[in-house]
């Protein structure tokens, strides 16, 4: 799904990442739902909702082993 966001953008802009997809708002309020509601012993802690981008490539990922 396009959102306005993510509209002038075409799939080759995350066809290098490890989830080859744009990220939806809902999954993005799910994680802050987890956060607000349910990660009561977490501290300190950096959620990042990337698709994996930081993660690199998934020839790294597999090439590591």
């Amino acid at each position: 799904m396009r959102t306005a966001m993510t509209a002038g953008f075409d799939d080759s802009f995350t066809a290098g990442q490890p989830l080859p997809r744009f990220g939806e708002p809902g999954e993005v309020a799910r994680m802050v739902l987890f956060i607000a509601a349910d990660a009561t012993f977490s501290t300190g802690v950096e959620f990042v909702l990337d698709g994996g981008v930081t993660a690199g490539p998934p020839s790294a990922l597999t090439s590591a082993h």
